[in-house]
């Protein structure tokens, strides 16, 4: 057994001290889960956060700057980082080492490396500008004893008996990162916004929000947990999980089962996170040590990166599960294309502004506001939740050193196997750029499979070569081919640019299958959705661009059923009643045109 194939990355930043009391005994987990080293970099930003300024300010003499003095001692050997030295610190050892602002001072922090056999380390430290020498503290700890009951996941991998030469899409065995098939209990959609946060109230709580609770808008008002069902893993995996109305109230029911002793996991984009949304997560860690946060970022110096990837390289891996083995009827997992985040969810903002930590969306708020109409699902079935909670801990335990991951699932073909049932699933999750692009074949061997018709819904549409010529081949064959997109994005992240990207590539299939645009007033349709011959759907958070196809990683379920699929064509229908068909040649301004040109050869 290979215990020792990966790196492990970890951040630890302070910001606000007050959770830093002795008496608040707050801790950090860190993962060695079969890791040959774990490399934990510690920052703060104490002085930012009391006001401090620029250290232009302190004039050059680097003693006037303000710092930290930090105090570490772990029950095993450690190296740190301290300067251009790397120091090995024995067990018990105390060792001193200072830690200045990040913003103020542009300390980036010291860099501990610990093995399997650490089980905790104890920092302790107090600010040069304090007088009484107030000490504050934190612990590190291992996570690997509060992953134990999580064993049956971490140990074992699927191994799937597939039919050899299957008709099927779902019986393919040409993808790695691909569950073996299960079969599901029940699904529900969550076409409208409100669903989606009922579902998760729901999921969490055994009851529905109070009916007034939206509208008080108090994410903090009283909730019922007498109906509450016990997880042993919560697993969490967004690009934006915001400090906002939504995202506090989901923070509120993560602490509480992690209160009860399940493992909560999350796993955000560090890029997008505002100040409110680290302060959040700062806290919930703190405050529930058997939370943990994991804000991925992509590093350049990771092989075949250009500093710009740093930017757009993102986790857009989009799901919530619950899983327990205690109430196995309980367990669910939500998969689809929203974020937590208010947009999602309410057509018009929330009036949070009384409370002062949380992001709001008016007039000179933290961040401008649009609403995207979008879809999840729910599956409940304990099969299918712990096959895709293994994925998704493959997935936390990835290796941060190449982005390599372990795999769920190994296939076994044979002539002589059943094709899977109507009604089986498959988790995928991609890592495109490095991964030989498997995702653009994967989404291209999809539309290789249709006979009659393909139905995509994307807010985003250029896609990449081997996609584009999978659509070419399928209208070659006589496929009905239609596609829901918008071209109108303001609100969106560079829409400025974004509505023209999607222009040009309504432009390259004008004459080929029928382009409709999602003209709801006010609202981006931000649905991503495949629908094949009503025999299966591809619900995900795959975007057809580049983006999606060769930098960010994505995941999405393969539902190869024919009464879903089928619902989810009704669905589309109701789509086509807010949109109209694109039959002219788009114009793009010259200069957009140029810039998507050189953003094509840079990114």
């Amino acid at each position: 057994v290979i215990t020792d194939w990966r790196i492990e990355k970890e951040k630890i930043e302070l910001a606000n001290i007050r959770l830093y009391e002795l008496d608040k005994n707050a801790e950090y987990s860190i993962s060695t889960y079969e890791a040959s080293e774990t490399i934990v970099k510690i920052s703060h930003n104490f002085f930012t956060m009391a006001g401090y300024k620029h250290p232009n300010e302190y004039g050059r003499d680097r003693v006037k700057m303000p710092v930290m003095d930090f105090t570490i001692r772990c029950d095993a050997p450690v190296k740190i980082k301290d300067g251009l030295l790397t120091k090995t610190i024995p067990a018990n050892k105390i060792y001193k080492f200072q830690i200045a602002d990040l913003e103020v001072a542009g300390d980036p922090g010291r860099m501990i490396t610990v093995k399997q056999d650490m089980n905790a380390c104890d920092l302790r430290f107090v600010s040069s500008l304090d007088e009484t020498k107030k000490q504050y503290g934190f612990k590190i700890v291992n996570e690997t004893k509060k992953l134990k009951n999580l064993d049956s996941l971490l140990s074992t991998t699927e191994i799937c008996t597939l039919k050899s030469n299957s008709h099927q899409f779902i019986d393919t065995n040409d993808f790695l990162n691909l569950t073996c098939p299960k079969k599901y209990d029940t699904i529900k959609i969550l076409p409208e916004p409100e669903d989606s946060l009922e579902a998760r109230v729901m999921a969490l709580t055994g009851k529905s929000l109070p009916e007034d609770f939206i509208k008080n808008a108090n994410p903090y008002a009283e909730l019922d947990f007498s109906k509450a069902p016990k997880f042993d893993a919560i697993l969490v995996s967004y690009l934006v999980f915001r400090a906002d109305f939504y995202g506090t109230l989901m923070a509120r029911l993560l602490a509480y089962h992690a209160d009860q002793g399940a493992i909560v996991r999350i796993i955000v984009s560090e890029v997008i996170a505002l100040g409110k949304d680290n302060a959040l997560y700062e806290k919930m860690m703190v405050d529930h040590p058997n939370i943990k946060v994991t804000k991925y970022r992509f590093e350049a110096s990771e092989k075949g990166a250009q500093w710009i990837s740093e930017f757009h390289r993102s986790n857009h891996v989009k799901l919530f599960a619950g899983y327990s083995t205690i109430n196995p009827n309980e367990s669910f997992v939500i998969v689809g294309g929203r974020n937590i985040h208010d947009g999602f969810v309410f057509k018009k903002p929330v009036d949070v502004s009384k409370f002062l930590e949380i992001v709001t969306y008016a007039s000179g708020g933290d961040e401008s506001w649009a609403y995207m109409r979008d879809f999840e699902m729910v599956i409940k079935g304990q099969e299918f939740v712990k096959s895709l909670s293994r994925d998704f801990m493959n997935f936390y335990h990835i290796n941060k050193e190449n982005l390599v991951m372990k795999l769920s699932s190994v296939v076994a073909t044979k002539d002589q196997a059943l094709e899977a049932e109507d009604g089986s699933l498959r988790h995928y999750i991609s890592i495109p750029f490095n991964d030989q692009a498997s995702l653009s074949l994967f989404y291209a061997r999809m539309l290789d499979s249709a006979k009659k018709k393909v139905l995509i819904s994307t807010p985003y549409f250029r896609p990449l070569k081997e996609v584009e010529e999978a659509i070419n081949r399928a209208v070659e064959r006589g496929v009905d081919v239609t596609i829901i997109t918008r071209l109108d994005l303001e609100g969106d992240t560079a829409s400025f640019i974004l509505g023209s990207v999607n222009k040009d590539g309504v432009n390259r299939f004008m004459d080929k299958v029928k382009i409709f645009e999602y003209t709801e007033p006010k609202v981006i349709l931000h649905s991503k959705l495949l629908m094949v011959d009503d025999e299966f759907s591809f619900i995900s958070s795959v975007n057809l661009n580049k983006r999606s196809f060769f930098h960010d990683l994505e995941n999405g379920v393969i539902i190869n059923d024919t009464k879903f699929t089928k619902q989810m064509g009704l669905l589309y229908q109701e789509y086509l009643k807010n949109a109209q068909q694109l039959t002219d040649q788009q114009k793009i301004i010259f200069w957009k045109k140029m810039l998507i040109n050189i953003l094509d050869k840079a990114l």
